[in-house]
């Protein structure tokens, strides 16, 4: 009876420590811009142990548009379509438990003034399940 309690114990605190333990998204970027202007946005996700399929995924406002800095993709494949910046990995490297991503956001001549919100997200797939990790960011055209 004994034995059994503290297996169930291990078992318990065992599948605990690892939900505690999820990739993170950060995103950093100037909060304060003009029409025109363009800014760099950093996202750092820490995703532990990953090697799998993974995409990180950001939607910006009408007016805005995205270019990849090239060389701050971390192996990822680039997109910007409808207005969504999207870089996907076919699998996660696994050389290091952190990725860093770097893309210019430019707002357009017409975009009025306001604080525009830049809601993303990093998802990936483990054990044949799916898992995400918010984040996003807001940014005032002055």
């Amino acid at each position: 009876m004994k034995k059994l309690f503290v297996i169930i114990a291990l078992t318990i605190v065992s599948v605990v420590s690892a939900l505690a333990q999820s990739p993170t998204a950060t995103t950093s970027a100037a909060q304060a811009i003009k029409a025109g202007e363009s800014f760099t946005v950093t996202v750092n996700i820490s995703k532990l142990d990953l090697s799998c399929f993974a995409q990180y995924q950001v939607k910006l406002p009408d007016g805005f548009t995205a270019k990849e800095i090239s060389g701050a993709s971390d192996n990822a494949n680039f997109y910007f379509e409808n207005g969504k910046v999207l870089y996907q990995w076919y699998k996660l490297p696994i050389n290091r438990s952190d990725i860093e991503l770097r893309f210019t956001v430019t707002a357009g001549e017409k975009v009025a003034a306001g604080k525009y919100q830049l809601p993303g997200y990093f998802s990936y797939q483990y054990n044949n399940r799916l898992g995400q990790a918010d984040t996003g960011l807001t940014v005032e055209v002055k």
